[in-house]
């Protein structure tokens, strides 16, 4: 009778044990949520990260940073104004070579090369020239452009240029409100290349701009941290070095040259100055400037200057920049500006 009375009471102990246990579980406090969303980040900080899509060499520029659906692709070369009122631009910062020429009136116009590149905002968008045509036919670019000179459109004719034109196209372009006309035109790289493949203008390219250097070298020559470019008297573009940057700030008279979307000022790794024969050709002040033959040129990076040679042997042909000794020129990983100066420009060292 005692034994079966210990089995009793073992067993309405262990009942008593399992109820004070289940009572304990369930009156744990809960969890504060910025503990869980602690536990969630630790566990996702320890997650495999997802792999990034490989990155291919962007030709224009010589860096690692551009998506493989970009390469052999053409790109882009699009006329950007650059009139008083056309400024601030859009864009210029994101593209990998800009050229910078005389336009009439004693005011210079962009050829803007942009490839890998997602711009939003490209603009103001102008008119074609003939010996912008000359350029962009270096990269096998689409010409994008809105208007011609009589020459310009000759030109596209004959040359057969893949080129899309605002004149007629709506859908490419837009025109801002905030800016009057003709200084309002925009378009973005997503709707021209959409316009581009409509058109099958999408050919692959193997395309090889220039000759890196494997890493920064600054060239042989003398220290050029200012210097001021004179294309016409009321018209002057210097350029600040940037030690932290290692590249150079941009100022259009005396004023910084900066985006208009981003508002941040344009910096260039490196900077090529060329002499071509300009002569004006009509009461209109439009220019012929000779793109092809040979000349001196000069190469500016990382705080050093060096005279080159420049030699074009046809209008389709690329400009080849070479060294004292005939070396072709390498440069530096970065974008790059070309300021094409007429035979009376003026480079002035050492002034801003």
């Amino acid at each position: 009778m005692l034994k079966k009375r210990w089995i009793v009471f073992a067993i309405i102990f262990v009942l008593f044990l399992q109820t004070g246990c289940s009572k304990k579980n369930t009156d744990l406090p809960a969890q504060n949520p910025a503990d869980a969303d602690n536990s969630r980040q630790r566990l996702e900080n320890t997650s495999p990260a997802t792999p990034e899509s490989p990155k291919a060499v962007n030709p224009l520029t010589g860096l690692q940073d551009m998506d493989e659906i970009y390469s052999n692709q053409r790109p882009l070369a699009v006329m950007i104004e650059n009139e008083y009122h056309a400024r601030p631009q859009s864009g210029l910062d994101k593209a990998g070579v800009v050229y910078e020429v005389l336009a009439e009136g004693g005011i210079t116009r962009f050829l803007a090369i942009f490839l890998g590149a997602d711009v939003r905002e490209v603009g103001p968008v102008r008119s074609a020239r003939p010996y912008f045509i000359d350029y962009a036919m270096e990269y096998d670019g689409i010409y994008v452009h809105y208007g011609a000179s009589p020459q310009g459109y000759s030109d596209i004719k004959k040359l057969k240029i893949n080129d899309i034109d605002g004149i007629y196209d709506s859908v490419t372009f837009w025109r801002d409100s905030s800016r009057k006309e003709p200084h309002n035109a925009y378009s973005s790289t997503e709707k021209m290349l959409k316009t581009s493949e409509k058109r099958g203008y999408l050919k692959p390219v193997d395309l090889k701009a220039w000759k890196f250097n494997e890493k920064d070298a600054a060239p042989d020559g003398e220290v050029m941290e200012q210097f001021k470019l004179t294309y016409f008297n009321n018209y002057r573009v210097s350029y600040t070095y940037d030690s932290g940057k290692k590249a150079y700030e941009r100022f259009i008279n005396g004023s910084p040259h900066v985006d208009r979307v981003t508002g941040q000022p344009i910096f260039v790794k490196n900077i090529i100055i060329q002499f071509n024969d300009t002569k004006v050709t009509d009461k209109q002040g439009r220019l012929e400037i000779k793109t092809t033959g040979s000349g001196n040129a000069y190469y500016i990076s990382d705080g050093f200057c060096t005279e080159i040679k420049w030699k074009k042997s046809s209008r389709s042909a690329r400009t080849i920049y070479t060294m004292a000794d005939g070396a072709e020129l390498k440069i530096n990983p970065g974008n790059t500006w070309i300021q094409v100066l007429p035979q009376w420009g003026k480079f002035d060292r050492g002034q801003q």
